[in-house]
């Protein structure tokens, strides 16, 4: 079964930028993500056009949920001035830089994307395998084994199975 965990998001290079220097500790979107991602792999928009950075991410939340005042846009989100804009807010618990970029097409050449996300795209399972040996630098967020996963749910809805 294919694991749907991870996904590829395009996001602007400004706001990656704010996202890395913790000014945005949420990303908004319009739409709602399934309930199965735990994490993003961030694709900055041109002009980098590549994937430098893994974000692990909470549930969907709706305006008046995130209760926090010290993230960019947050008192906007939850007031429900954003409507229109953004119905969703992700929190970023935890962000972490692969040890080298993959370019656009370096992910095409490897068969990874066809292109640039225009929404986003489940993250292909050669890909995962080949990052997973990568060490990544932990930017910040709890260790991976503090992070309560627990919530985790399979594509088809069904709680993971402890193997």
């Amino acid at each position: 079964m294919e694991d749907r965990r991870d996904i590829i998001i395009s996001i602007h290079p400004k706001y990656v930028a704010d996202i890395v220097s913790r000014v945005k500790n949420h990303e908004f979107r319009n739409y709602l993500l399934p309930a199965s991602v735990k994490r993003l792999w961030i694709y900055e928009t041109s002009p980098l056009s590549s994937i430098r950075y893994i974000a692990t991410i909470s549930h969907g939340k709706r305006p008046g949920e995130i209760c926090n005042p010290d993230g960019q846009s947050n008192d906007e989100f939850d007031r429900g001035d954003l409507e229109g804009c953004a119905k969703y807010a992700y929190e970023i618990l935890k962000l972490e830089q692969l040890p080298k970029s993959y370019s656009l097409n370096g992910l095409k050449i490897k068969g990874w994307l066809k292109g640039a996300p225009q929404k986003y795209c489940f993250l292909k399972p050669a890909m995962r395998e080949a990052a997973c040996t990568l060490p990544l630098q932990l930017l910040f967020g709890p260790d991976e084994q503090n992070l309560d996963l627990s919530n985790d749910v399979n594509s088809d809805g069904e709680e993971p199975v402890n193997e």
